[in-house]
């Protein structure tokens, strides 16, 4: 306990001198600095104050080993060799690529503070990272000295038109679309060795890329100490055209791989392109991969007040916030109108440590830190998080990422630093699964700030066929009663207002059968598509079995009051209209008439369904089963059977039915008609004069 105690204290002490100590000089190690970082960063120096050098083969080893022996056990952090450093342990050097980082004491989660870049987007020249710098960073220290390692830099050229088109719109592709890549394609004979750049370099013969961007890439890969490219500026060899004659030739045989941006290499196909990152400088993906927490800031002056925007990135998900809006009115609070945005695009970050159906159990990312229970980086009862996924590859490489479909997490209790959570899904699994150093599972605050999130539903797989009038139906998280909501429009559409409650849990009905569970927050997002097995194909089999189920009990009755006619007929000798009431009675619908025809509209429906609806499938059949069941056990032969031994008697007796003795009452019970018929058949014969 005492050792356990001093380690908590040294943790704390070192937590505060670190803050104490401003952003102190940031360069204790070299590094590959991400796009806007300042580049005035001092080489890694010994003890001895003389400035170090890699050791020679420390590339070769860095990008050889496996990633997946790399990644920490202890962090949800991608693999270091994939140039991430999203690890809980700190470094003294935000912008770091983790490709010659010195081996540091890795910090528990709960005592590891956030590295934060901030990028600024702003066409006013007089507004820019090194005038806001000082007094924002002053500002962010209220709430997040603690556990924030805080870098603040202008926005990259491609980040910065991005951002100009809609902050709305940003997604990691956008954003990384204009960096350099070498495409190689993936029936190359030596696909799968390629890795590296050093393995393009050893493996391709040619790499072909327009004019400029080659001298783009090798004024970048010079500025990042490497000439060479790992080899691979002998392989460059420039074309003639524009970019889109460069991209045609991607379907020459002849050719190996091209340079060209990253947008551009995702939408090569036939054969699909291996991308391969060069070591330049200003790469925005490594920006994304070397911090915890990137905040984008539009400040748009256009008119009066001034707009400003902000989008929270979390890089280890690549998953980018709703937009935070504030206003300023004049440059004297324009620094505390940044701030606010920044604060409330703000999502802290829970790992999950335990998970299974319906709860799980997660660990707040630098909760130990947080002194304050008002901090914007805590976490508190009621709070919704949103739950996240995040797997990788042997080459650190995310194969899925990102949110859980139609899932959330409500806080429950605080037990210590563990945090208890209700897990409320659409569908079953998502969070349960083997824990290992590729997967990662996280779980981010909500920000609700819109006043409504509009619903649309759609039939699976076919955005184009709405599901017109199904309804929506709000349960009650502690109890089972269900409110009404509303019924979608023409369109598949409903809008969900913002409640007392941010969270609420929807069921889409229709029929009376419950279609879907929609775990929703009105509010996060303007609008969210639900794509479900519509069950009017359903309702369709439904209707034509309740048709049929009636025309049974129809049928059954009229089969009754023939019976009853023809007994009454034949009773006082009337043979002639006993055989005119028996041939009416043969022309009634048979069992074997109605069965072929049930038979047929089955197999329509069960067609119409297809494979994939096998719940539907399972109900339609279960009802034209239960149907079959009904029809052969009350319309048979039986009945016109004993009419016509009743026939054959009557003729036997000189055209009039001898007197039968009445049945007993057990024989009448194991009579096989429906209840509805029975009033019926016990009542007397009409007197006729």
């Amino acid at each position: 306990m005492i050792r356990k105690a001093c380690y908590t204290i040294v943790c704390l002490l070192t937590s505060w001198i670190m803050s104490a100590a401003g952003r102190c000089d940031e360069g204790d190690q070299e590094q590959v600095v991400p796009p806007g970082v300042p580049a005035e960063v001092a080489p890694a120096e010994d003890s001895s104050g003389e400035q170090t050098a890699p050791p020679e083969d420390a590339p070769e080893a860095a990008e050889e080993m496996d990633p997946s022996d790399s990644a920490p056990s202890s962090s949800p952090a991608p693999s270091s060799s994939s140039g991430s450093s999203n690890s809980s342990g700190s470094s003294n050097s935000p912008g770091s690529s983790g490709l010659y980082e010195e081996t540091t004491v890795q910090q528990p989660w709960d005592y590891s503070p956030y590295r934060v870049l901030v990028w600024l987007v702003s066409d006013d020249p007089t507004i820019s990272a090194a005038t806001i710098e000082k007094p924002l960073k002053l500002y962010l220290d209220r709430d997040f000295a603690a556990v924030w390692r805080l870098e603040i830099a202008d926005a990259p050229a491609a980040v910065r038109s991005t951002a100009n088109r809609g902050m709305d719109q940003l997604s990691y592709d956008s954003i990384t679309a204009a960096d350099p890549v070498l495409a190689v394609k993936r029936d190359h004979s030596e696909a799968v060795r390629i890795r590296i750049p050093q393995n393009v370099a050893q493996y391709v013969q040619k790499v072909f890329g327009t004019k400029g961007q080659i001298a783009e890439v090798n004024r970048r890969a010079a500025a990042a100490g490497d000439e060479t490219i790992d080899g691979i500026t002998e392989r460059l060899e420039a074309i003639t055209g524009d970019a889109i004659a460069l991209r045609e030739m991607w379907a020459d045989e002849e050719v190996e791989a091209l340079l060209v941006p990253r947008g551009m290499a995702i939408a090569l196909d036939q054969p699909e392109a291996k991308l391969i990152t060069p070591k330049i400088t200003d790469l925005v993906a490594k920006a994304v991969d070397a911090y915890d927490k990137i905040f984008i800031v539009r400040i748009g002056r256009e008119s009066i007040p001034n707009s400003i925007d902000v989008v929270e990135v979390d890089c280890l998900m690549r998953h980018f916030g709703p937009v935070a809006r504030t206003q300023s009115s004049t440059l004297g609070t324009l620094v505390e109108a940044v701030g606010r945005g920044i604060t409330n695009a703000f999502a802290p970050v829970v790992r999950i440590e335990n998970a299974g159906q319906r709860n799980a159990v997660g660990l707040l990312r630098g909760g130990g830190l947080i002194l304050d229970e008002n901090s914007p980086a805590a976490i508190g009862v009621d709070d919704v998080l949103e739950p996240m996924t995040r797997k990788n590859d042997r080459n650190g490489k995310p194969i899925l990422i990102g949110p859980i479909d139609w899932a959330f997490l409500l806080v429950t209790e605080l037990e210590g630093r563990n945090i208890k959570m209700d897990y409320y899904a659409g569908r079953a699994g998502g969070l349960q699964g083997r824990k290992n150093q590729r997967t990662f599972r996280t779980a981010l605050r909500v920000r609700p700030f819109g006043e409504s999130t509009l619903l649309r539903l759609h039939l699976q797989r076919n955005p184009d066929f709405p599901l017109i009038g199904y309804e929506l139906y709000e349960k009650e998280l502690m109890s089972t009663k269900m409110t009404f909501i509303g019924r979608t429009d023409w369109n598949g559409r409903l809008k969900i207002e913002r409640s007392d409650d941010p969270f609420r849990l929807l069921y889409v009905k229709n029929g009376g059968a419950v279609l879907a569970r929609l775990p929703l927050v009105p509010g996060l997002k303007p609008m969210e598509v639900a794509d479900l097995s519509g069950d009017d194909m359903r309702l369709q089999a439904e209707a034509y079995i309740r048709g049929v189920q009636n025309a049974i009990i129809d049928l059954v009755a009229l089969r009754e009051l023939f019976k009853a006619r023809i007994r009454l007929r034949l009773e006082r000798g009337e043979m002639d209209k006993a055989e005119v009431l028996m041939n009416a009675l043969r022309e009634q619908p048979s069992n074997e008439a109605l069965a072929n025809e049930m038979g047929k509209k089955q197999t329509m429906f069960i067609k119409a369904l297809g494979s994939k609806e096998a719940n539907q499938r399972r109900k339609v059949d279960e009802m034209f089963t239960t149907t079959r069941e009904l029809l052969s056990s009350h319309i048979n032969p039986r009945l016109v059977r004993e009419l016509e031994d009743d026939m054959i008697a009557a003729k036997k007796n000189g055209g009039k039915l001898p007197p039968q003795e009445e049945e007993s009452d057990e024989e009448v019970e194991t009579e096989s008609t429906p209840s509805a018929a029975k009033p019926a058949e016990a009542e007397p014969a009409p007197s006729t004069t």
